[in-house]
Formats: C-alpha cells, sequence, structure tokens
C-alpha cells in the first residue's frame, strides 16, 4: 500500500480559495491559467496527490502539461515526495515533449518515420523561404 505524506501546513497555509478549489476540483479534466509567480505548480502539484489519494484516478490515468522543463520537473519532484511510489505512471511534462512523445509513437500512421526532426526556429524560415511557392496558397488582394 502507497504511504501518503500530507502536505506541509505551511503548503495548505498559503492558498487561496481559488486555489483550494481547483485542487478539489470535480470529475474532468482542469486547465488552469494564471501569471507568473501565481502559484500553477503547487496547485497541479496538489491536484495530483489529491486525485492519487483519493483515489479519483490512478496515477496512469494523469497527464499533466506545463510550458517550461522546469516547471515539469519541479511537478514531478514534489509529486514524488508527497506520494512515494504512487506517481510512477503520471505524465507530467511539457506541451513540447507531450506532442513529441504522441507524435513518435504514432508516427508510422501519420506517414512519418519515429526518427524523424522537428525544425528549429532558424531552420523552420529557411524551409519556408525554399519552398513558400510549392505550398497550395490562394492570394487575395488587400481589402484596404
Amino acid at each position: 500500500m502507497t504511504t501518503l505524506i500530507q502536505p506541509s501546513q505551511e503548503d495548505v497555509l498559503q492558498l487561496n480559495p481559488e486555489q483550494k478549489e481547483a485542487i478539489h476540483h470535480g470529475d474532468g479534466p482542469l486547465l488552469i491559467i494564471a501569471g507568473a509567480g501565481a502559484g500553477k505548480t503547487s496547485v497541479i502539484t496538489q491536484r495530483i496527490v489529491y486525485l492519487i489519494k483519493e483515489k479519483k484516478a490512478r496515477p496512469e490515468e494523469i497527464l499533466a502539461l506545463t510550458f517550461t522543463e522546469k516547471a515539469a520537473a519541479e511537478m514531478e519532484e514534489r509529486v514524488d515526495i508527497l506520494v512515494p511510489f504512487g506517481a510512477t505512471g503520471s505524465w507530467i511534462s511539457t506541451f513540447h515533449a507531450f506532442g513529441d512523445r504522441v507524435l513518435r509513437e504514432h508516427s508510422l500512421e501519420l506517414g512519418l518515420t519515429s526518427d524523424f526532426k522537428v525544425l528549429s526556429k532558424p531552420e523552420q524560415i529557411i524551409f519556408f523561404r525554399e519552398h513558400l511557392f510549392e505550398f497550395p496558397l490562394k492570394y487575395y488582394r488587400p481589402l484596404g
């Protein structure tokens, strides 16, 4: 059986009503949008712990996505501390890593090889400059 460590009193006291509401949100997906430093990582971490603790979801049914690798690593670490051995199977990553993994796992179905390369920004610009007129674009005259 998994041993659960409760969040520290300090963590609980720092949560505002909206954060507590997000942590205890009912069934179904939850999208958290907030500015920098608003506590998104803490709320998502506590939400994952809550879902596992209350047996509302198995760890392998949980997907948590964020924009930065730092936040994803922080969430994984916090969940691992709060739910030792209980979070194995949860998918905590960046949107980009998630997309990359899904594309690679289903690459053959999409007509790609699994070793495809995602272009960097400079490579994208060069590619579009070289191939712009090959795209079936429709041109419209400006209305202004």
